[in-house]
């Protein structure tokens, strides 16, 4: 990340722990690209463990959901700290858009088809994972278009990428009550849906917004 008009606005950016921790890794042989990259890992190990979370009713429910969720927590951290580090820690690159954009879409795609594949409460489970990723991505590249049309990078919601990840985790620490219950994984198809008619919503107001600012309305 190298601007700071084109930073999603965070009121824990501001916090004490979130800028000591930054200060921490300015000073060391840490680059912000580095933390970008490594949220793709997290995202990635975060999907294993959604892809293990068995429909029986045994410790390991409990075990591989809450650690999907920490992963995703981890993957999160490093999209804060990535721009915490390039802006405020003076390393940032000419190249740092491409290393905040790229790994943030294949942070949620590697995500949301997990998910999909993990869902068996309708047929088309892994259809809806691919579909939730798709609209994910449009919402970003929306974003982007906008910036490029000098119409300002749109952050707007009601899915956004914190949103989406505040539902993923949601729903990651109820679905071991839900299959317990239920002995469906209900909480993880729900909130799929959500992510993905959240995201087609939030990429027509982006468009919306963009449109409107564009054309002075």
């Amino acid at each position: 990340m190298s601007d700071e008009s084109t930073r999603r606005p965070l009121k824990v950016r501001g916090s004490i722990w979130s800028k000591n921790i930054a200060n921490y890794l300015s000073k060391k042989n840490i680059t912000p690209n580095q933390i970008s990259v490594l949220s793709i890992v997290f995202s990635f190990i975060s999907a294993i463990f959604i892809l293990l979370i068995p429909a029986d009713h045994s410790y390991e429910i409990w075990l591989n959901s809450i650690l999907a969720a920490f992963f995703i927590q981890m993957r999160l951290l490093c999209n804060l700290f990535d721009g915490m580090v390039a802006l405020e820690g003076g390393k940032s690159t000419k190249s740092g858009e491409l290393y905040n954009d790229i790994p943030d879409r294949i942070s949620d795609s590697i995500l949301f088809i997990a998910v999909g594949y993990t869902i068996s409460v309708v047929s088309w489970g892994v259809e809806l994972g691919y579909f939730a990723a798709l609209v994910a991505m449009m919402t970003a590249y929306v974003r982007v278009l906008g910036a490029s049309m000098d119409a300002g990078s749109c952050f707007k919601g009601p899915m956004a990428k914190q949103h989406r990840m505040a539902i993923l985790t949601l729903s990651l620490l109820l679905t071991p009550i839900s299959i317990i219950v239920a002995e469906q994984n209900y909480v993880l198809f729900l909130a799929l849906l959500m992510i993905a008619i959240g995201s087609l919503v939030t990429v027509i107001n982006r468009t919306y917004t963009i449109y409107a600012t564009l054309e002075g309305k």
